[in-house]
C-alpha cells in the first residue's frame, strides 16, 4: 500500500484498540452498579480474561489462513454484538456470558490488527504507525473512566455499552471500506495443537487467576509443548532474537501495567484516605503524558535505536515506582503520586511503540499473524501473573504495610523488562517484501 491508504487503514484499526482501552478504564466504574452480588463481579474480570487470552494464539493463526481482513471485521462483529447482548441483557449471567463473547472478540481483531500494521507499513514507518495506535489506546484509557462515570450517573450503566456499541458499529464500517484485501499467507494449524492450546492456556490462566496449582503445572505443561511445535509458533521466531527479547520485555510491561496501580490505589484510599474520585484523578498525569509522546516516541523508534528507548522507558518506570515506593514507606504526602503517574507516562511512551517495532520487524509476511498472536497472548499472560501475585502480596498484611513491596514487585518486573531491552539489536535489515 502506498500515499495515505495505510493511514486510512490504520484509522480503522485503531476504534477497535480504542474500545479495548475504554472498556478497561470503564468497568471498575460501572460495576458496583450492575446487577448481582459484589462477590460475583469477579467473574466480569475472568470470563473476559480468560476469553481474551485463551483463544489468541489460534485467532492470530486465523488470519494468516483466511485473510486479516475478514477475521479482524468477524471479530469486532462479535465484539459489538456482545456490547448490545450487555445493554439488552435481563440477567446478572447474561451479562457474564455477554463479557465472555466481548473477551472472545477482542482475541480475534487484536492481533489482525497487529498482522495488517506489519504488512501494510514498511519497517521505516511502522515506529510512527505503533505511535499512533499508542495514543488512541491512552486517550481511550483516559476517557473510559470519565465517560463511564459521567453515562452511569445520567443515564444507567446500559447506556455505557449502548456507547461502546455504536463506536464499535462505526468501526465495523470504517473496516469494511478502508481494510486492504491481502492474500492469506500460511495454513491453519492442526485441529490438534489448536485443541492443546485452548485446554493448556486456559488451565494455565485458570490456576494462575485463582491460585490452584494443578492446573497451574498441567496447563504451563502443555504451553511448553505447544511451543516447541512449528505448526503452532513458526521456528523463524525463536531464531529472531528481536522478537525473542521484545516479547520477554512485554511480558514485564505487562505485568506491570496491570499490577502496579492496585497497592497504589489501595494506600491512596485505606491508608491516605482520599476519595476514589481523586485518587482516580492522579492517575490521568499518566495517560496525558503518554498521549502527547507516543507519537514522537513512535517516530524516533523509525530512525534511532530502539534499544536506547525500551531501555530509557524501562528505566524510568523503574524509578517512578521506587518513589511511589517512597511515599508508601514514608506516609510522604500523597500529592507526590502526581508526578509518579506522570512518569510512568513518559517511561510507557518509550516502551510500546519502539517495544512494538523492533519485535515486529523481521517477522516475515507469512508469520505475521502468528507472531501477533504470540506477542499479545504473552502480554496478557504477564497481566494475569501480574494481578494474582501483586493482589496476594497486598493481601498477606494490612495496606500499610504491604503496599511498598507490592509497588516493588512491579518495579522487579521493570527493571527485567530494561534487562532484556539493552541486548535488542537495532541494526538488522528488515526482510524485503
Amino acid at each position: 500500500m502506498h500515499g495515505s491508504r495505510p493511514w486510512f487503514a490504520l484509522s480503522a484499526l485503531t476504534i477497535g484498540y480504542f474500545l479495548i482501552m475504554f472498556d478497561q478504564g470503564l468497568m471498575p466504574v460501572i460495576t458496583p452498579h450492575l446487577p448481582g452480588e459484589v462477590s460475583g463481579a469477579v467473574w466480569l474480570t475472568s470470563i473476559y480474561l480468560l476469553c481474551t487470552v485463551v483463544p489468541m494464539p489460534v485467532t492470530g493463526r486465523l488470519g494468516d489462513k483466511y485473510g486479516q481482513r475478514t477475521v479482524y471485521l468477524a471479530g469486532l462483529g462479535t465484539y459489538a454484538a456482545s456490547l448490545v447482548l450487555a445493554a439488552m441483557s435481563w440477567s446478572w449471567p447474561v451479562i457474564v456470558i455477554a463479557r465472555a463473547l466481548q473477551g472472545l472478540g477482542s482475541a480475534i481483531f487484536l492481533p489482525q490488527a497487529f498482522g495488517l500494521i506489519n504488512r501494510i507499513f514498511p519497517s521505516d514507518g511502522r515506529g510512527k504507525a505503533f505511535g499512533f495506535w499508542g495514543v488512541v489506546g491512552s486517550v481511550g484509557s483516559l476517557l473510559g473512566p470519565i465517560v463511564g462515570g459521567v453515562f452511569v450517573g445520567s443515564f444507567g450503566w446500559r447506556s455505557t455499552f449502548i456507547l461502546q456499541a455504536g463506536i464499535a458499529g462505526v468501526g465495523l464500517v470504517l473496516a469494511a471500506f478502508w481494510l486492504p484485501r491481502l492474500a492469506p499467507t500460511s495454513a491453519l494449524i492442526p485441529v490438534g495443537a489448536a485443541a492443546m492450546s485452548f485446554v493448556g492456556l486456559g488451565a494455565l490462566v485458570y490456576g494462575i487467576h485463582f491460585g490452584s496449582w494443578i492446573p497451574l503445572v498441567g496447563g504451563a505443561i502443555v504451553v511448553l509443548f505447544l511451543a516447541r511445535s512449528s505448526s503452532f509458533v513458526p521456528r523463524e521466531l525463536y531464531r529472531d532474537r528481536n522478537f525473542v527479547l521484545g516479547t520477554s520485555a512485554i511480558v514485564a510491561m505487562g505485568f506491570a501495567v496491570a499490577a502496579m496501580f492496585i497497592p497504589v490505589m489501595y494506600w491512596l484510599q485505606t491508608v491516605a484516605g482520599v476519595s476514589a474520585q481523586t485518587a482516580g484523578l492522579l492517575t490521568a498525569p499518566m495517560s496525558v503524558v503518554a498521549m502527547l509522546l507516543t507519537p514522537w516516541a513512535g517516530a524516533l523508534s523509525d530512525k534511532i535505536s530502539a534499544r536506547l528507548l525500551c531501555t530509557a522507558g524501562f528505566a524510568t518506570m523503574v524509578a517512578a515506582l521506587i518513589i511511589a515506593w517512597s511515599i508508601t514507606v514514608s506516609a510522604a504526602d500523597y500529592r507526590w503520586f502526581a508526578l509518579v503517574t506522570a512518569l510512568l507516562g513518559l517511561g510507557s511512551a518509550f516502551v510500546w511503540a519502539p517495544n512494538a517495532t523492533t519485535t515486529m520487524r523481521n517477522v516475515p509476511d507469512y508469520a505475521a499473524g502468528a507472531a501477533s498472536g504470540v506477542y499479545n497472548t504473552l502480554r496478557q499472560i504477564g497481566s494475569v501473573v501480574g494481578v494474582a501475585l501483586t493482589g496476594a502480596v497486598l493481601a498477606s498484611g494490612q495496606v500499610a504495610s504491604t503496599a511498598g513491596p507490592a509497588i516493588l514487585l512491579s518495579a522487579i518486573m521493570l527493571a527485567i523488562g530494561a534487562a532484556a531491552s539493552v541486548f535488542l539489536r537495532t541494526d538488522i535489515p528488515a526482510q524485503s517484501r
